[in-house]
């Protein structure tokens, strides 16, 4: 077995390799997803390892690169995302010596810390190869009442409608603990991304809110993603975001609203009701890269826009 980094050439044959290892499942495979993620990532390309016998692709492993900011510093981070391995391969340690191999290569390019949100199936997986649990996101839920039919739009807002705003948030915060705000991030994360359109609150001076309509279990979820601003709101603001945030929930005919991730707490101007907030958002693993630094003992300020599953 032949173990190489991966180049743009070997997209095709990596997609390839996921569909017939993984299927479809709840997100598509597509080469549109992986240039999303993997080349054009304003963090930077992903460090992805490939795994060939006989010139046959039989493995791959992909981090996400990703930058988060505490106490000004910035650290470099990664997020274990795209695995896959040959149907005809399973079992023969092909995922683990993708991921130690790899885990050494973004310790060469002074990665410091390793994160993602396993389900429960890969997480005895991960512990194993040194990832720890940090823990379960809190989550605020806020149920409705009146529930129903989706009149929401389908399509976003206007993006143009934001740019002046979205600068100034990049600008002005980008200092702030949490994912580092570099220049065109949010337009990465929220209106290039090809998984399902985001949607967006806004005064267009004051307050960014992102949130999408998810199908699930439980019924329709009106999810918030992201919420920014660059000063606190005067009453007047605060009472325009409640109002944009009502109506927008009763178009969506969503059973209920979540609010996932540290920033719920930190925050006063959205109120989601008397529901306590659960430990029951998504699982935190962490997996140390640089031997300096301990990345469990640092909040890294999370919102549900970071780790959402994509």
């Amino acid at each position: 077995m032949q173990i190489r980094k991966a180049s743009e050439e070997d997209i095709p044959a990596i997609i390839q390799l996921l569909k017939e290892s993984l299927g479809e499942s709840m997100i598509p495979k597509s080469e549109n997803l992986w240039r999303w993620k993997h080349i054009h990532n304003p963090f930077g390309k992903s460090p992805v390892l490939l795994a060939e016998e006989d010139d046959k692709l039989i493995g791959v492993r992909a981090f996400l690169r990703w930058d988060f900011i505490h106490s000004g510093k910035t650290y470099k981070a990664c997020r274990a995302v795209d695995t896959a391995t040959h149907p005809d391969y399973q079992g023969k340690g092909i995922f683990k010596t993708l991921t130690t191999q790899l885990i050494q290569e973004i310790l060469e390019q002074g990665i410091d810390f390793i994160y993602n949100t396993p389900n429960k199936q890969s997480t005895p997986g991960y512990l194993k190869m040194g990832w720890e649990k940090w823990g379960q996101l809190p989550l605020k839920l806020h149920f409705h009442l009146n529930s129903g039919k989706n009149a929401h739009q389908l399509d976003p807002p206007p993006w143009k409608d934001i740019e002046g705003l979205v600068s100034q948030i990049e600008e002005q915060l980008g200092d702030k603990d949490g994912t580092a705000l570099k220049k065109g991030y949010l337009k990465w994360r929220y209106l290039d991304c090809p998984l399902f359109p985001y949607y967006y609150l806004s005064d267009f001076e004051s307050y960014l809110l992102f949130y999408r309509i998810k199908e699930g279990k439980l019924g329709r979820e009106f999810r918030i993603c992201d919420f920014y601003k660059i000063r606190d709101l005067n009453p007047k603001e605060i009472e325009s975001l409640k109002t944009q945030l009502s109506n927008a929930q009763n178009l969506s005919g969503a059973r209920f609203t979540s609010f996932s991730g540290l920033s719920f707490a930190k925050q006063k101007e959205i109120n989601l009701g008397p529901i306590p907030i659960l430990k029951a958002g998504p699982l935190v693993t962490l997996r140390q890269v640089n031997p300096d630094l301990n990345p469990l003992e640092i909040s890294w300020n999370w919102s549900l826009g970071d780790l959402e599953l994509f």
